[in-house]
């Protein structure tokens, strides 16, 4: 893959992941599009986000909205949740929140592509756009019939470090010696691709005593053993595969990735689940 599609899929990636954000959190149905050929343009009372991945400790995307963007995307999600009075503060949060779910859907993105799990790390405002960066321009818009202010589209723009392109160069993988068995082994997985596995998610979990289970009632709170910002788990037959954010998807609960398991932790978790069933059986049969 020669720079030029390397380049095309991080800001395809970016144009899909912002619209996802601006949808799920204005409640409207954004589109954003990436016009790389686009002169960059003065951005008025800019919000520049930069952001480092777990590749490096160096910031390694940098994204820049203007005021027209940021005020209107934090009123349109604020007037979602039936909040009538609003301040720039409230907005610019509202808009960081944006982001880190544009982030966070992007590094999953760039985890799939480059097949090594990329996460989010450090993200912060700075003062001003950085010096000696390539830029591409952005449109984000939505159109509602009784409401065009997002008629037009906003202009943003964003840019990265060749460190982030650089997650796409990988080594040719060797050839292997054709295996005698290969095409039954290939038949083979190919029926196990349709075998449906029970996915499931954990919140957290606590231990009561009897005297406490007894006590539960209707409106009774158990409090977890997690905090609310932490990620929760998602759970393939009794192993932890994944971490993510809860999101809301169409009325539905859902999760967002931003965590992928090792092998090492896949492995802990199934034995920690197969012990402890092993144990209440055990104890059920003295």
């Amino acid at each position: 893959m020669n720079s030029a599609e390397i380049s095309r899929k991080i800001a395809d990636h970016l144009r899909a992941a912002l619209a996802v954000a601006l949808s799920s959190m204005t409640g409207k149905e954004f589109t954003v599009e990436a016009d790389p050929g686009r002169h960059p343009v003065e951005l008025e009372e800019p919000i520049v986000w930069q952001q480092s991945f777990s590749f490096g400790p160096d910031p390694a995307l940098w994204i820049v909205a203007g005021k027209e963007l940021w005020s209107a995307a934090g009123q349109l999600t604020l007037e979602a949740l039936g909040i009538d009075t609003l301040t720039d503060e409230d907005c610019r949060s509202t808009w960081q929140e944006i982001l880190s779910q544009t982030i966070g859907g992007f590094a999953t993105a760039l985890t799939g592509d480059v097949e090594k799990e990329v996460t989010v790390s450090k993200g912060e405002e700075r003062a001003a756009e950085p010096e000696g960066v390539e830029w591409v321009v952005f449109s984000a818009r939505y159109q509602n019939v009784a409401d065009e202010r997002g008629a037009g589209g906003w202009r943003l723009k964003a840019a990265w470090q060749p460190a982030l392109a650089a997650q796409y160069d990988r080594p040719e993988p060797e050839a292997k010696a054709a295996s005698p068995v290969g095409s039954t082994f290939s038949k083979t997985f190919d029926l196990l691709l349709d075998v449906a596995l029970p996915v499931s998610v954990s919140f957290g979990k606590t231990s009561l005593q009897i005297r406490e289970v007894l006590k539960l009632n209707t409106g009774s709170i158990v409090e977890l053993n997690r905090l609310v910002a932490e990620p929760v788990d998602v759970i393939v037959n009794d192993c932890i595969i994944a971490r993510g954010e809860v999101v809301v998807v169409d009325g539905n609960y859902g999760v967002r990735v931003t965590q992928l398991a090792s092998r090492e932790d896949r492995l802990r978790s199934g034995i920690s689940e197969t012990s402890a069933r092993v144990a209440v059986a055990a104890a059920g049969t003295v």
